[in-house]
């Protein structure tokens, strides 16, 4: 039987979601949107680009009991996600969340936390798949096997850096690390997975739309790991940076159109791999439709501990 996805928020990164879910063999049996406009004209755009044939609301309760879905894909923005995303898998439904997990400006970091701890709980509780979306993790992974096939040892240097146009965003270090850091986090994640900072060694510059963050963490062999997470908006070329180093080995990832014409990406190192492999976005849907989210709930909860403990250094 085919899956069928319910896309909320599918007017920005949701309609690249949408698109994958199909080419992946999914069926997008409805989208959500805030108002009956934007999501009709969410609409318009699915059909223009893959014949978009499902239902459209503006209620999630109408949605999950008229469609029932087997999948929720939450895109929207991320003040909605826990109650979205509490309200589906009360449901049943299985979900994949647009990261930061949780994040609204309105609460402390201890509400962030409660509420992001009360997703993950019912996702466990009711024996759910939930996954949190960070394209970034299969990207590193990815680099990590190209690497691994050269022979190469652990790393003992990790630097992730990303960068955004800044299209109109007011100078906030904080505001940006919100945006991009949990995708840096999620990196780490897979590269150094079960392993934690040693906060004392922690380090931070921040200013304007840029955010650096510098720490050691030590590892199983009693050795340690050179951490530095950056994170930027642009005015200028490149638009987008997305800049993967382990030790001395320095990958760029080029956004590109395969033979096919669909999106991949493109992983250039500085010391001759240049390898297309397809959208990290794409091969994130296909691991959660075989029932493996790359980040999974507990992933998902160390992923919003850590990008608020860190977000508390930038603050500071």
């Amino acid at each position: 039987m085919q899956t069928t996805v319910a896309v909320l928020g599918a007017g920005g990164i949701g309609r690249h979601h949408a698109n994958w879910w199909r080419v992946e063999g999914a069926r997008v049996a409805a989208i959500l949107g805030r108002t009956p406009e934007s999501a009709q004209a969410s609409a318009d755009k699915l059909r223009a680009m893959f014949g978009f044939d499902g239902a459209v609301y503006t209620d999630l309760g109408t949605l999950l009991r008229e469609v029932r879905p087997g999948i929720v894909d939450i895109c929207t923005p991320a003040s909605c996600h826990a109650a979205q995303a509490l309200q589906a898998l009360q449901d049943g439904r299985q979900v994949l969340c647009e990261k930061p997990l949780v994040f609204d400006p309105a609460l402390d970091d201890a509400a962030l936390l409660a509420q992001a701890e009360a997703v993950v709980q019912m996702a466990q509780a009711h024996g759910l798949e939930f996954g949190l979306c960070s394209q970034f993790s299969v990207a590193a992974r990815t680099c990590a096997g190209l690497l691994q096939a050269r022979g190469a040892r652990a790393p003992r240097r990790i630097a992730l850096e990303l960068r955004s146009p800044v299209r109109g965003r007011a100078p906030n270090p904080a505001q940006t690390w919100i945006d991009l850091g949990p995708h840096l986090v999620a990196a780490l994640q897979t590269l150094l997975p079960g392993r934690v900072p040693d906060w004392a060694s922690l380090q931070v510059t921040a200013g304007g739309h840029d955010a650096v963050l510098a720490f050691v963490v030590p590892t199983a062999d009693s050795g340690s790991v050179d951490v530095q997470l950056a994170v930027g908006f642009t005015t200028g070329e490149p638009a987008n940076v997305r800049r993967i180093t382990l030790d001395a080995t320095t990958f760029d990832l080029i956004g590109e159109a395969g033979p096919d014409g669909l999106f991949r990406m493109r992983y250039r190192s500085n010391d001759g791999i240049d390898e297309p492999r397809p959208d990290p976005m794409r091969l994130l849907i296909r691991e959660f439709l075989a029932g493996s989210p790359p980040l999974d709930a507990a992933a998902a909860w160390q992923n919003q501990e850590m990008l608020v403990r860190l977000l508390a250094a930038i603050r500071r």
